[in-house]
């Protein structure tokens, strides 16, 4: 297993709350033999509970409940970024994740502060290299140059940081995708106090893959090999 592979398995592990053995990872091949491995690894936590409608229902009650919303309002095709105020936004979905004792998806930058920070690292991290390389090849400098491209990494760490406060948008934005990406980021205490059913199983891996891989979900199938297919080192 490549690295990109050995991450996913970790976050797919993480999900579910197991462990997966060596071996037992190195036989998994395509997205159905994901499905089969994580599935045997539950034994015994397999219910008919559907966590995802219930999870939606619970959002969606929290939602009328603090922003005075109908019901009616709320629905699968819901812009989350329509739900929650832009005023204290941040703070809001941080008090929102622990009063209902959710991890929720981090908040991210608005585009014109993203194209900032990905222009900013473009510039400091490649821009940092091609120095190091000219002063190497035309003026016999030292490879001590070529720290210039990590000082340029770190530069960009301290930038995103700083643009902590900025990361004001909710994404995913639709509440049928926030609902599934919450629902990966908690599945492993769902399962264990009212287990789980083969068919949410299968798709909360595909969603797993499909967020790693930057696929459209409808692409992740059990027959696809996930390396050959789907692109994963």
């Amino acid at each position: 297993m490549g690295l990109d592979s050995i991450e996913l398995l970790v976050e797919v592990e993480k999900a579910f709350g197991i462990s997966i053995p060596d071996q037992e990872a190195e036989r998994i091949i395509t997205v159905g033999d994901f499905h089969n491995s994580v599935w045997q690894h539950l034994e015994g936590k397999h219910s008919d509970t559907c966590h995802s409608q219930s999870l939606f229902y619970q959002l969606r009650q929290s939602f009328v409940d603090l922003f005075k919303f109908s019901r009616q309002e709320i629905n699968l095709n819901t812009s989350m970024n329509e739900i929650f105020p832009n005023a204290n936004r941040r703070q809001i979905y941080l008090s929102f994740a622990n009063a209902n004792k959710f991890t929720l998806p981090d908040l991210v930058l608005p585009k014109q502060w993203a194209a900032f920070l990905n222009t900013f690292g473009l510039i400091t991290i490649l821009g940092g290299l091609i120095l190091s390389i000219v002063l190497i090849n035309f003026f016999d400098s030292t490879k001590w140059t070529l720290l210039f491209p990590v000082i340029g990494i770190i530069l960009t760490y301290f930038a995103s940081e700083m643009l902590k406060p900025k990361r004001t948008v909710i994404h995913p934005s639709l509440i049928r995708d926030f609902t599934q990406k919450v629902l990966s980021l908690n599945y492993a205490t769902l399962i264990n106090e009212k287990g789980t059913n083969r068919k949410e199983v299968e798709s909360v891996i595909n969603h797993i893959i499909a967020d790693k891989v930057g696929v459209d979900i409808d692409e992740v199938t059990a027959d696809k090999k996930i390396c050959d297919d789907l692109g994963v080192d």
